[in-house]
């Protein structure tokens, strides 16, 4: 960790001649770490919920199970809305998504 924030130092060229870190460009730094931090939380979570719906370990999940995650989450959703949805992140039109069309779309 000590010598990425050293390199991002460097890299972002944001010590100062002083060789001192202004405190907005700290906070800035600190921001980016923490964003990549949450970004990986969130594939590791959206990992184990793909998991949890490709029931046969085929790395995709069908069109119709997408269907029953969405009504779960929103069950205000019609079958019109859950079409829709289906349409735009199936784009190939095969009727299943592996886990980076999945986080696409989950990850909005």
């Amino acid at each position: 960790m000590c010598l990425s924030v050293c390199s991002s130092l460097l890299t972002l060229d944001l010590l100062t001649d002083s060789g001192e870190l202004e405190f907005e460009e700290f906070c800035a730094l600190a921001a980016k770490f923490l964003i990549e931090e949450d970004e990986e939380s969130l594939k590791t979570e959206l990992k184990e919920a793909f998991r949890i719906y490709d029931k046969q370990g085929d790395g995709y999940i069908t069109t119709q199970t997408l269907k029953e995650i969405l009504r779960e989450l929103d069950n205000k959703l019609t079958e019109e809305d859950l079409d829709g949805i289906i349409d735009e992140v199936d784009e190939d039109g095969s009727g299943t998504l592996d886990f980076d069309e999945f986080m696409g779309m989950m990850a909005g």
